[in-house]
């Protein structure tokens, strides 16, 4: 409780003692968002193949390089698996060659590399598919007794129970919103949770998502500081013909954002190794971030 009667804290200090948050490693991403900041909730949302886990690894890896990441895979992907999708984002390198030719000359010095420099990165995977708020919190307090996390990743959401009966489904991801919501205060941690979107939008004129297509709980919407929207449009173009190549264009949008604007972020998408990447300013032209209302979304 806080009594501003009798406050003796600095707000203005506070606000400009570090105004940049943590980098999701997208520049442009970040010059709309401040950055990942303590005590937030951000959902990054999409349908399948859209590419959420592959955000989730850049922002772990653009995280990592200083302070510590706490990632939970609940999906089949495994503790090695995320390390190997880790190491091939690093490389830079074909990931569907390497499954198909094997480690060839021309990637193995890259993936050496690449690995010694991962080595360097403060990311811990878990890979537990019966994870919980109850068991990311019993973690967070354990890792925290001998380092900082600085972090923390669910992918996703939609796979999280709370371990206990609830009514519904709906019920039971909106208390895990709430949940998601309160670790991250608690522990003045921001928290990266993916979620999937509704299968309607695909069956509408525009495939660019909306925040009412967050799937099963409206509470997602209500409890996040940031919602992110991933939009790829030769996604769906490749799905109608499949001769069509991918452009590599891709949107973030800002569909919510409590401490700043919401709009859309333009970046890359490279597809050999399944990461987003800036655009630089001057390449972006007519497609530059800019300011949109919440009802375009």
């Amino acid at each position: 409780m806080l009594d501003l009667r009798k406050s003796t804290s600095d707000p203005i200090s506070r606000m400009f003692s570090n105004p940049m948050g943590l980098p999701t490693g997208i520049e442009n991403l970040d010059i709309h968002l401040h950055g990942l900041h303590p005590g937030e909730l951000i959902i990054v949302a999409g349908r399948p193949g859209m590419g959420k886990s592959s955000l989730a690894r850049d922002i772990a890896l653009s995280v990592g390089k200083e302070s510590t990441v706490l990632f939970f895979s609940l999906d089949s992907t495994s503790e090695d698996e995320v390390e190997d999708l880790l190491l091939v984002n690093l490389a830079k390198v074909n990931y569907d060659d390497i499954c198909r030719d094997g480690l060839t000359d021309k990637v193995l010095p890259q993936l050496k590399k690449a690995r010694a420099q991962l080595l360097s990165y403060n990311i811990i995977i878990d890979d537990n598919s019966r994870t919980t708020p109850d068991s990311i919190r019993q973690i967070l307090k354990s890792l925290n007794k001998e380092e900082t996390v600085s972090c923390v990743i669910v992918d996703y959401i939609q796979l999280m129970s709370l371990g206990k009966r609830v009514g519904n489904r709906q019920e039971e991801v909106s208390d895990i919103s709430r949940e998601l919501a309160a670790m991250a205060k608690e522990n003045s941690v921001p928290v990266v949770a993916l979620s999937q979107l509704n299968r309607q939008l695909e069956y509408r004129e525009s495939t660019r998502p909306r925040l009412s297509d967050l799937r099963e709980s409206g509470s997602l919407e209500q409890d996040a500081h940031k919602v992110l929207l991933l939009h790829r449009p030769s996604y769906y173009e490749i799905k109608l013909d499949s001769t069509a190549e991918d452009s590599g264009e891709s949107e973030i949008l800002i569909a919510k954002n409590r401490k700043g604007k919401t709009g859309v972020v333009h970046c890359g998408w490279m597809s050999d190794y399944m990461s987003f990447v800036n655009i630089p300013k001057e390449d972006l032209e007519t497609k530059s971030s800019k300011e949109v209302d919440n009802d375009d979304f």
